[in-house]
């Protein structure tokens, strides 16, 4: 959905690995490799210049404090960078310090990698153990759970729980729950007084399962029944709701590799009610895969550039959007001071284009791209190997994106809730005008 003159695959996740054997390495092979791997992209692809005997020897340092901490007192390896044997010296200093230390080598690799890591001096740099990896992972393409596919909150009037969200082609939703549904008991469990973290539990259960649910939905004066069949759910990163006078509410709150389409599925369920503007909060979204913003920014902007990206020893390359928008509604972009990287390029551009207005506060300020690279044994190291700029040239790296209506968010906000959230009320009123304004 938008045009680069090279490969998208740098912006996104890529997988790299290390040329050369490491069989020989006194480190398991896929460690040695994460280390090798790890060493190299620092060296060649972090977006400045770096000085390889510094992050040598900031490893060879980080050695010395892991083996104090496990009781071995050891001296500085010697790890030289206009070695031919640069990484042979780093995976022997690796070893003999975990063995020193009576550790198992991974554990010590992992500590030469992450010091490394951060020698480059920023703070988006950094290296994640396969555990860390699938936490990250797991924030921005959450994994499928069972149960039937709604969100939950406290309703104050009955005491019980709320359905606030019910997720497009779940078992909630094809068998017809809305959102403002109260739960009033669940497998004949009463949940007045009950925490939402417990309805929860009881909503979740083995695939294929059934759960019986009474409901009281406004309007109706006795209790509905229904009986749902538990299946896998992709928790949203998207959701959306119809605001009064047919407004369009779609709030990302992070931008997976999922989340394109769940984004089109929301533009089209409120399409079809008959959207007639809409209200894209990025409030709190702190980015994602730079893929996924561009791709949604593109649902609204043609023919315009996107975004500028600046890359070491590259020439800036400038991404366009083609001429397929698909939205033409009027729409305004909530931000506020959690709003960063990836959902600053898509609320830069729709500003800098002319496609929205920014209501809110000033967004976080991140102008810089990371290339995320698994390694062989489940790790991950994360680079800053870009810079970007706004469709206009704006460099927002430490300044953010000022919005176009300035509106603070009180202490008692309630995000979502146009009677409690001054900035949704600000974007509210904002459309009404354009839509007024619309008409012949």
């Amino acid at each position: 959905m938008f045009s680069i003159a090279r490969s998208s695959a740098a912006f996104a996740l890529s997988v790299l690995f290390c040329a050369g054997a490491v069989s020989e390495s006194p480190l398991p092979g896929p460690v040695a490799a994460d280390v090798h791997e790890s060493y190299r992209l620092l060296t060649s692809s972090y977006y400045d210049a770096v000085d390889p005997q510094a992050l040598l020897a900031a490893a060879s340092d980080a050695l010395v404090e892991a083996a104090k901490k496990h009781g071995a007192a050891i001296d500085p390896p010697l790890i030289h960078a206009q070695s031919p044997d640069t990484m042979a010296e780093l995976d022997a200093a690796i070893a003999s310090s975990a063995e020193e230390a009576h550790v198992a080598p991974t554990e010590f690799a992992y500590v030469a990698i992450d010091a490394m890591a951060h020698a480059v001096g920023d703070r988006y740099t950094q290296f994640f153990t396969p555990d860390e990896f699938r936490a990250f992972n797991d924030a921005l393409d959450p994994e499928k759970i069972s149960g039937i596919g709604v969100m939950i909150v406290a309703d104050e009037p009955s005491s019980s729980v709320r359905l606030s969200y019910v997720v497009p082609g779940t078992p909630a939703d094809r068998a017809g729950l809305h959102v403002g549904d109260v739960l009033v008991s669940i497998d004949g469990s009463p949940t007045k007084g009950m925490a939402v973290e417990n309805a929860s539990r009881l909503l979740r259960g083995k695939a294929g399962t059934l759960v019986a649910l009474a409901v009281q939905r406004a309007g109706t004066p006795q209790s509905l029944a229904f009986s749902i069949k538990r299946e896998e759910v992709q928790p949203p990163t998207v959701v959306f709701r119809m605001l009064p006078n047919n407004i369009g509410y779609v709030y990302v709150m992070a931008f997976g590799k999922g989340t394109p389409s769940e984004f089109d599925t929301a533009i089209g369920r409120l399409k079809e009610n008959g959207a007639r503007a809409l209200v894209l909060d990025l409030r709190n979204d702190g980015g994602g895969y730079v893929d996924s913003a561009l791709t949604i920014s593109s649902r609204f902007i043609a023919n315009k550039p996107l975004v500028t990206v600046e890359e070491r020893g590259r020439r800036a390359t400038t991404i366009d959007a083609d001429n397929q928008a698909s939205i033409d509604l009027p729409v305004t972009v909530l931000v506020n001071g959690y709003t960063a990287s990836a959902s600053e390029i898509t609320a830069g551009a729709l500003q800098d284009d002319g496609i929205a207005e920014l209501i809110g506060t000033k967004t976080y300020g991140k102008g810089v791209m990371q290339t995320l690279t698994p390694l062989p044994d489940g790790a991950a190291i994360k680079i800053t190997t870009a810079h970007y700029l706004t469709p206009r040239h704006r460099d927002i790296n430490l300044r953010g994106i000022d919005p176009d209506v300035l509106v603070n968010e009180p202490r008692d906000a309630r995000p979502g809730d146009a009677e409690r959230d001054a900035q949704l009320h600000a974007a509210l009123l904002l459309l009404q005008r354009k839509i007024a304004a619309a008409k012949p």
